[in-house]
């Protein structure tokens, strides 16, 4: 009975080792990653696994205030890199630490109208980031067509499409913010907003 034990206990070491090594591994770099910008407005992210571009696009005089829109290039480096999230997976951290999900698709139909400006600008000023991905859209957010739930970076070597969130206030007022990706990648970069 003891001898069943003692194995059992080995095998719960073995399995918790095997767990707690695996994460730990997965995003590692020797280098930290460095976030650099490329312009008003547009930043960049890379280390050894993955490179990012974020383009802002928040023109409040020209359009309803409440509405952010982000336009996001994500890179892999290396063929192992897992890269599975999701539209619930982004969120933009405010400086008071509050965090503000991903509008919905729905609310997206909805509320175009209010939106049309934004889209305008978005869609003047397309491709503003620098990742050339521009045909494995992430398309969490579709006018017509199939939306995608999840993008995959594993499936394709770069993805990359438009995110949109609006401020609970009606506003987004001038500081630093944060885009967050989390599920499979990890990812923070600083968004200004001036």
């Amino acid at each position: 009975m003891q001898h069943l034990r003692w194995r059992a206990s080995i095998a719960f070491v073995s399995l918790a080792v095997v767990l707690s090594a695996a994460p730990a591994g997965a995003h590692e770099c020797s280098e930290p990653g460095e976030e650099f910008r490329i312009n008003l407005g547009v930043l960049g992210y890379r280390d050894c696994h993955l490179e990012a571009w974020a383009a802002r696009y928040y023109f409040p005089d020209d359009h309803d205030p409440q509405w952010l829109a982000i336009e996001l290039s994500l890179n892999r480096k290396v063929q192992q890199l897992r890269g599975e999230f999701r539209p619930d997976d982004i969120y933009i951290v405010r400086p008071d630490g509050a965090r503000i999900p991903l509008i919905s698709q729905r609310t997206y139909r909805q509320q175009r109208s209010s939106m049309a400006p934004l889209l305008l600008q978005v869609r003047g000023a397309a491709n503003r980031s620098p990742g050339g991905c521009f045909v494995n859209r992430m398309r969490f957010f579709v006018d017509d067509r199939t939306r995608r739930l999840f993008a995959d970076l594993m499936a394709y070597s770069c993805v990359a499409g438009y995110l949109y969130f609006a401020s609970p206030t009606g506003t987004w007022a001038s500081g630093s913010y944060t885009l967050a990706v989390d599920g499979d990648i990890g990812l923070r970069m600083p968004i200004e907003i001036e």
